[in-house]
């Protein structure tokens, strides 16, 4: 390919640039001198730097959140059955139901009804653990009578 082109102007490129143009090259002009402090707020906007500055922290704190809460609610810790997020839900709904005390109105849908009431819901049901000590008793009577009356013979 040749450099020389029959015009003053180039050719086109034919592989275009895929840079971004470069800085210009030239600084800003340095300010005059014998500005104050005071015209410094004219040329700022500080309100706006402050506030980009307070964006800036939020999103921080915000990203060393995410990092320190990773896996919260979805890792298992070695030798446990729930995630960290269940059992915290799991102390929370138990605290709950140990504060809450008798209330003078009407019980909530989420009370329970037998915590007010004087009348003894397990009445009518029988006592199980009785009759076995009852039945384990008898048994043993008849195994001491049986003896017995081996014992005699």
């Amino acid at each position: 390919m040749s450099l020389a082109t029959p015009t003053i102007l180039p050719r086109p490129l034919l592989f275009p640039k895929l840079l971004p143009k470069a800085p210009n090259p030239q600084p800003a002009p340095i300010p005059a001198q014998g500005k104050t402090y005071g015209r410094l707020n004219a040329s700022r906007n500080l309100q706006r730097e402050m506030d980009d500055l307070s964006d800036e922290e939020n999103e921080l704190e915000e990203m060393n959140i995410v990092i320190r809460h990773r896996g919260f609610g979805t890792l298992i810790p070695i030798g446990r059955n729930l995630t960290q997020q269940e059992e915290k839900n799991d102390a929370e709904e138990d605290d709950d139901s140990s504060d809450s005390g008798p209330s003078n109105g009407p019980p909530s849908v989420g009370e329970d009804v037998g915590e007010n009431s004087t009348q003894d819901l397990d009445a009518s049901m029988e006592d199980l653990d009785e009759e076995e000590d009852e039945e384990e008793d008898e048994d043993e009577e008849e195994d001491e009578e049986v003896e017995e009356a081996s014992s005699e013979v």
